[in-house]
């Protein structure tokens, strides 16, 4: 029982394609054993920036499938009048590798019907004679973000151009070759310290391209790099950190990895933390590093994939790197501090932040207009409003700096900062650092009020904008992060309790970009419904996270409640009631008045009493179901709601053993077809029970 390993050698690959081979090599290698009957145990990958390596133990030696029948489709559909194969039979024959003359037709037994079938052979190829095949596999069957061609171009995609292929049955070298690439049992080790590198067997691989300065394990390497940052700090008498998660990229980045640590020119310290630390993480990836007190010190940490025993070298080109950019930082942070608030708002009248939605001056006035109505949408205290309706005017100040132009991840703080040294209240300048938040689903959410506001408000800004021009996001496709400002609109909201309903906001949101004479291609009331379904995907996805399944979700929000937060709770707590039989006694009540009005036209003119004592009856229950729903709904109280929906079930019931629904005399139709609507309607305010699932299946 060999292991099977399979290198693909190619030029440095992007910490991103990296990550997308680690997530499905060892499937592809799985599913081509699998296919080819080749029992092993489950494959994993070790990826590295020049390779990506897939390595499965216990490979059998030879494949174990034996003869089998495979059933096709019926002889009636497989050939026609004539005798002659149809398309269905020659596309059956060519999935099963065999020529149409080859196909059978005979008898199912459990069926009695003809169909076509095809006899498959044992499978008995050793394992060795496979390697092509699974290689092959592999190698095309990588998908990543980005690729490209090379040579002449009419070869294989991938993320990079594929150099060597290793490929080691235990110790048994295959040759052969895929897409014009050789493969064998030679690999490479690191570009400037190693060489060629003779794998001697499938399982001495870490080992031989790490005599070759190469550590093919990323989790390895991983926590290689981990220790060396932190011996290096110790060593400066300082922690490290890593505040835009850049070792998930540095891991993939290096083969070799040796931590240095870099001095940082005094004079740069005069620049704001936040943008040295940028400076020093968007594109360089260095760590920085503080003091016990917590103060940044005059230095950081890198790591090299180059020669240790040039360490110096190294050292004294990185700290110039860096010199020379925080020298950039330093001219674009005085100019702009040199402009001002006032000549940076200004700029923003020649800004554009959409052809069809105008300059970001226009937004601007949106976002302070948005901040009202969340603030009035929430019962936000006037203080709080009135900070917010500020620093909705300072937002997008520093969408006219030069230091947001050379560090876009700076935009946000950047305002806040400008707008701090300018001398306004740090309750505004606190909101202006919070409107982008939260940035994803691990992200931290606004901590002032002011600045859950402005946050949202943005959110919606982007959201109907988008939405109003056509540009909803489809498939994968969502180049503006809707479905991110969606989630996070989500997440404020509840975990403030603010009961928001969308449509409250929303709707103002469209009035104004309908008064700055916007381009816009879809009507409200289309962007209205497409965004409120929109919103409620997100708000299913953020429950579901919590635990709450998504039918107890989606039948609270066909009862609406109330905003979001009562809505979240209406779905916690169908979901914790779902077993009890209480609500399963209302769910078989609601949807067999459901079915029972489909479709009819009986009834829609409300009942009227004509005596008859079990139509009074549940007129009378409906009367008090009705009040007490609504009391419950008022208070938010899910609870009461399903309370209410439980004392209808009885006379429901009773109503429906006593009378014939549909009954012969029109009018007796009409009437009891009327309470029925009026029994639905009162369900429907509690849930929907259409999509709730419950005990009993109902």
């Amino acid at each position: 029982m060999p292991d099977l390993l399979i290198e693909i050698g190619c030029e440095e690959l992007p910490s991103s394609a990296c990550r997308e081979a680690i997530a499905q090599a060892p499937g592809l290698m799985d599913a081509a054993l699998a296919d080819l009957a080749l029992d092993a145990g489950p494959a994993c990958a070790w990826v590295a920036p020049r390779r990506i390596a897939v390595f499965a133990e216990g490979v059998a030696e030879r494949q174990g499938g034996g003869a089998r029948s495979v059933r096709g489709p019926a002889a009636s559909a497989a050939f026609d009048d004539a005798g002659g194969p149809t398309k269905a039979a020659e596309g059956f024959a060519r999935g099963q590798g065999v020529s149409v003359a080859d196909l059978i037709v005979r008898q199912d037994p459990e069926s009695g019907r003809e169909f076509v079938w095809a006899e498959q052979a044992a499978e008995d190829a050793p394992l060795v004679d496979l390697v092509p095949e699974i290689a092959r596999r592999v190698l095309e069957g990588l998908r990543f973000g980005k690729t490209m061609r090379w040579g002449d171009g009419r070869g294989l995609r991938f993320s990079r151009p594929v150099r060597w292929i290793t490929a080691k049955a235990g110790a048994v070298t295959v040759d052969f070759e895929v897409a014009g690439i050789p493969g064998g049992g030679v690999s490479m080790g690191h570009r400037f310290l190693g060489g060629p590198v003779d794998v001697a067997a499938a399982d001495a691989y870490r080992d031989a391209l790490r005599a070759s300065f190469v550590i093919a394990d990323h989790h390895e390497r991983r926590e290689a790099i981990l220790q060396g940052l932190d011996a290096a700090a110790h060593a400066a008498g300082a922690t490290w950190d890593d505040p835009a998660g850049k070792i998930e990229e540095v891991v993939h980045l290096v083969e070799w990895p040796s931590v240095i640590t870099g001095r940082i020119a005094e004079q740069h310290l005069a620049l704001p933390e936040r943008v040295l630390v940028t400076a020093m993480q968007s594109h360089q990836r260095y760590m920085p590093l503080h003091a016990p007190d917590g103060t940044l010190m005059p230095a950081f940490l890198a790591v090299s994939n180059g020669d240790p025993a040039a360490a110096d070298i190294i050292v004294r080109g990185n700290e110039d790197v860096l010199d020379a950019r925080l020298q950039d930082a330093a001219f674009s942070y005085e100019r702009d501090i040199s402009a001002g608030l006032e000549e940076l708002d200004r700029r923003l009248d020649d800004i554009v932040f959409h052809a069809r939605l105008g300059t970001l001056a226009d937004k601007r006035e949106r976002l302070r207009g948005g901040v009202a109505d969340i603030g009035a949408a929430v019962s936000a205290g006037r203080d709080t409003r009135a900070t917010a309706e500020e620093a909705a005017g300072l937002a997008k100040v520093d969408q006219g700096a030069i230091l947001v132009a050379e560090f876009s991840e700076l935009q946000g703080f950047a305002a806040s900062h400008y707008a701090r040294r300018a001398g306004r209240a740090d309750a505004v300048a606190d909101a202006v650092a919070e409107q982008y938040l939260p940035e994803g689903p691990d992200s931290p959410v606004p901590a002032t009020e002011a600045g859950a506001l402005l946050a949202c408000a943005e959110k919606v800004d982007n959201l109907v904008g988008a939405f109003l021009i056509g540009e909803i996001p489809s498939g994968s496709k969502d180049p503006y992060g809707l479905r991110r400002a969606a989630a996070g609109l989500v997440r404020v909201a509840l975990e403030r309790g603010w009961d928001l309903r969308p449509a409250d906001v929303l709707v103002p949101s469209m009035e104004r970009f309908r008064a700055q004479g916007a381009d816009l291609e879809l009507s409200d009331e289309a962007a209205l419904d497409a965004l409120d379904t929109f919103i409620d995907d997100r708000l299913v996805h953020h429950l579901g996270q919590e635990g709450v399944p998504q039918d107890a979700v989606r039948a609270a929000i066909g009862a609406n409640p109330g905003g979001m937060a009562v809505t979240a709770e209406w779905a916690r707590a169908l979901h914790a009631h779902r077993d009890d039989d209480a609500l399963a006694r209302a769910g078989t009540g609601a949807n067999r008045c459901r079915r029972i009005i489909a479709g009819s036209e009986h009834g829609v003119s409300g009942f009227v009493s004509a005596g008859d004592p079990a139509e009074d009856s549940l007129a009378v229950a409906l009367d008090t179901a009705d009040a007490a729903i609504a009391a419950a709904r008022a208070a938010g109280d899910p609870a009461g709601a399903i309370a209410a929906a439980e004392a209808l079930a009885g006379p429901v019931d009773a109503f429906f053993e006593a009378v014939m629904v549909n009954a012969d005399d029109p009018a007796a139709r009409d009437r009891r077809h009327a309470l029925v609507r009026r029994a639905g309607e009162a369900y429907a305010q509690v849930a929907d029970f259409e999509v709730l699932v419950l005990k009993g299946g109902e």
